[in-house]
């Protein structure tokens, strides 16, 4: 069955649905990191819109799915709900809150990526106190019964992508991949 990600704080770096092979079912993947109107950042989005208009029809670049404000993210996914949230490396800012979490459905994931000393990717710091309550870490037990999409992002996401600092030229190897369940 199709999936729809969204890739919360996807920095200068954005992912792309056909990063994920044909076993994740991954049809969408949206990328949304609120970076200001730097030159850098309006460099990055006319590269990538000169790439996904340049492009159209053919795989790859014209995937790119790149937003820098909750309205034009929430606009660009209109009717489609999120199967998935992710966020690798986040750091300083709950990953789940009311905006992204109206965006799933009961029974939709959240997987963060970072290293040990990460801490927002534990439970009370990545997800606000409002919605907190509505997500369910999955332990080791629960993981073993985990659907097999999930299973390929997290090993390619562990194994396949680098988080960069903000330095660009520095990667933070990623250790830790948490997963939680939206259960109401």
């Amino acid at each position: 069955m199709p999936k729809t990600v969204l890739n919360i704080a996807a920095g200068y770096i954005p992912l792309l649905a056909v990063d994920f092979d044909h076993r994740c079912d991954v049809t969408r993947l949206i990328n949304f990191d609120p970076l200001d109107d730097s030159e850098p950042t309006n460099a990055l989005k006319a590269a990538l819109n000169c790439l996904a208009g340049g492009l159209q029809g053919a795989p790859g670049p014209a995937d790119i799915e790149y937003f820098n404000t909750r309205e034009t993210t929430t606009e660009a996914i209109g009717n489609d709900r999120i199967d998935l949230t992710m966020a690798v490396s986040p750091f300083g800012f709950a990953v789940v809150d009311e905006w992204n979490d109206a965006l799933m459905n009961v029974g939709s994931y959240v997987m963060l990526f970072g290293n040990q000393s990460n801490k927002f990717i534990k439970q009370n710091n990545a997800f606000t106190v409002a919605v907190r309550n509505k997500y369910q870490e999955l332990t080791e037990g629960l993981v073993d019964g985990l659907e097999d999409w999930l299973g390929n992002i997290a090993s390619h996401v562990l194994w396949g992508y680098s988080s960069y600092l903000t330095a660009m030229n520095d990667t933070t190897i990623l250790h830790r991949c948490r997963i939680y369940k939206k259960i109401e």
